[in-house]
């Protein structure tokens, strides 16, 4: 069975992931709220999702030079000249992580105060450093009033709007949902309504994630609808693992639930490995329309954190291309961890996981240490087996030395060893293939 829709927007998945590294990896609470009901439907997503206390809607009054003015209880002006000094001293901070700190305190307090935190923002030449800036500035206005705050954000470019656009967006979902939602709904198709979109409901999702995912399901847009989608299950499954799994599986529509069981399935993997396979293997077992890509999914995230238990859980799942492929993968990070598997592992496993795991552990002896790949190459029994991992391990070896790699090819005498391994160096050399390990790998 083929399942386009998977195919199509797992990316959005990863995309959602990327996305936490910005506004979400300070500031996303990790605490579901009580009484979030797993079956919670689309029709109460309005009831739940209650506006908090809403901030001030008056605009904020900007002096001539561009500044703004919190309001309320904010400190008295600070000179402009030492807010000046204060940023020459910061930029000149060689710790990175501290200086975007201190940039992003400094941007929130020349906001407060009224400085002219355009004309300081404009004169930070590095962007990552002006965009931290920028993100204390946006972040303290939209505390105060997000749809101005956003409202700015139109002025500006496209890889400010899309950095500094979610937090605005996360503010305002926090304190008028019905607000922001309609914004960010009424915003073009791209980059930004992207963003804006995740952010949205990953903030609900904090609050009442059943009810979160119901609503993501009523977007009439289906790429919003994914995104929104997506960015439930991350949060959600950072509070419970369980719950989401339930959810996700019980889902009617094939398309959302395919989306959703591999979103799930790809958290899962990177919080919980062990309860990750399990869980792909009781979803296989029970719905026999399952994508099968669940399975390479979890094993390139389970195989970096338990690539045994991975390799003894794929041998146990029903054989196919998606379990193959994964094995050659885990394969290669279990002769990475361990050296002696490949001496003592690899010999006792049956005829047919030899024969798919033998290419990528040869190219993994070749970069890691070429004169017990020799020795393994040896004493393996001659076959396509042997040919398939020769090249892979010629491969592997020019990775890493090209110049040993070509004498050594050149030492050995004709035949087909010779030429596999002839044919690695030229894989290696990106002339045909990428190397010996399959390109299907995960």
């Amino acid at each position: 069975m083929s399942h386009p829709t998977s195919r199509a927007l797992i990316p959005v998945i990863s995309g959602v992931s990327l996305f936490a590294l910005g506004f979400w990896a300070g500031n996303r609470q990790t605490t579901a709220p009580e009484g979030a009901s797993a079956n919670s439907g689309a029709a109460e997503a309005s009831a739940h999702l209650q506006p908090r206390p809403a901030a001030s809607d008056r605009p904020l009054s900007f002096p001539e030079g561009g500044g703004g003015a919190a309001g309320g209880g904010a400190p008295g002006p600070k000179p402009a000249e030492e807010s000046a000094m204060d940023l020459a001293r910061i930029l000149e901070n060689p710790d990175r992580r501290g200086r975007e700190q201190d940039l992003e305190s400094l941007g929130a307090r020349d906001l407060a105060n009224g400085n002219d935190w355009k004309a300081a923002a404009a004169s930070i030449g590095d962007l990552v450093d002006r965009g931290a800036y920028l993100e204390g500035v946006i972040g303290a206005w939209a505390t105060e009033n997000p749809r101005a705050a956003l409202e700015y954000l139109g002025s500006l470019n496209l890889s400010s709007r899309v950095s500094l656009v979610p937090q605005s967006v996360s503010i305002w979902a926090d304190q008028d949902p019905a607000a922001a939602e309609a914004w960010v709904l009424s915003l073009s198709n791209g980059e930004v309504k992207d963003q804006a979109v995740e952010s949205l409901f990953r903030s609900w999702a904090v609050r009442d994630p059943a009810t979160a995912a119901a609503k993501s399901l009523t977007l009439a847009d289906e790429p919003s609808r994914f995104r929104a989608l997506a960015a439930v299950v991350k949060e959600w499954s950072a509070n419970d693992l369980a719950a989401v799994g339930r959810w996700a599986s019980e889902l009617e529509d094939p398309h959302l639930k395919d989306f959703a069981t591999m979103a799930v399935a790809d958290e899962m993997s990177l919080r919980a490995p062990k309860e990750a396979m399990r869980w792909a293997s009781d979803h296989l077992a029970k719905d026999p329309q399952a994508n099968p890509a669940i399975i390479s999914l979890v094993a390139s995230k389970a195989g970096f954190e338990s690539p045994q238990e991975t390799f003894d859980w794929l041998k146990s799942v029903r054989p196919s291309p998606e379990a193959a492929s994964s094995l050659a993968g885990v394969a290669t990070y279990l002769a990475e961890e361990d050296p002696g598997f490949a001496w003592k592992g690899f010999p006792a496993l049956p005829t047919e996981i030899r024969e798919i795991t033998a290419a990528p552990i040869a190219s993994t002896l070749g970069s890691q240490d070429p004169e017990s790949g020799k020795r393994w190459l040896a004493d393996l029994p001659e076959g396509q087996s042997k040919t398939r991992a020769t090249s892979a391990f010629a491969a592997g070896w020019a990775s890493r030395n090209p110049d040993a790699a070509d004498a050594w090819v050149k030492s050995l005498p004709e035949g087909p060893q010779k030429t596999a391994a002839a044919q690695g160096l030229t894989n290696a050399n990106g002339e045909s293939g990428a190397g010996g390990r399959p390109a299907s790998l995960p």
